[in-house]
């Protein structure tokens, strides 16, 4: 018997994906079906190319299914697509959104970062130092006037400095920000 690429993680990741599919679906009976397509669609898809994490793949096409299934059933009830009774497999539409962010927005992300990463890199080497230890590393101002043998008001003022500093290099960012 041929098995594919596809079939050894799907196979050691079937627990998983049913608990992911009975988590979505009221109809504890359905389970199994919306399963069964979800792993006959991922074995076609494996056919035409293969795929590189069947079993995320496979949480996907699950989700495809479980709406499709819930569409068809909606169809079917009433001219309108309404129904008296509600379908076992009604999802709450928040249980579907995806938590990652849009490629945009990644790009937007990595946009507005090298710009501060650059603005930050202009910073005087002591003011970098100073800023990093505080916002980045999370260290406390008496930490840092006493690692760099620095007064605590010196301190202050290099974090002031560095604040205004990438206030000014960033400003379009922040008015971009103030427009949204």
């Amino acid at each position: 018997m041929f098995m594919s690429d596809a079939a050894s993680p799907l196979l050691a990741g079937m627990t998983r994906l049913k608990s992911y599919v009975r988590k979505r679906m009221r109809d504890p009976e359905g389970v199994e079906d919306v399963v069964q397509e979800t792993l006959a669609r991922v074995m076609e898809q494996e056919r035409r190319q293969a795929i590189e994490q069947p079993l995320a793949y496979a949480f996907r096409v699950a989700d495809s299914v479980i709406v499709s299934d819930l569409r068809k059933h909606r169809r079917a009830g009433s001219p309108t697509g309404r129904q008296a009774d509600a379908h076992p497999l009604e999802l709450d539409p928040l249980e579907l959104v995806c938590d990652m962010p849009l490629a945009d927005e990644v790009l937007d992300y990595r946009e507005r970062f090298a710009r501060f990463e650059a603005a930050l890199a202009r910073l005087t080497p002591m003011r970098r130092t100073v800023f990093r230890m505080r916002h980045i590393d999370g260290q406390s101002r008496q930490d840092i006037a006493e690692e760099l043998g620095l007064g605590l008001e010196a301190v202050k003022k290099h974090l002031v400095r560095a604040m205004a500093d990438l206030a000014l290099a960033l400003e379009s960012d922040l008015e971009t920000a103030a427009e949204d």
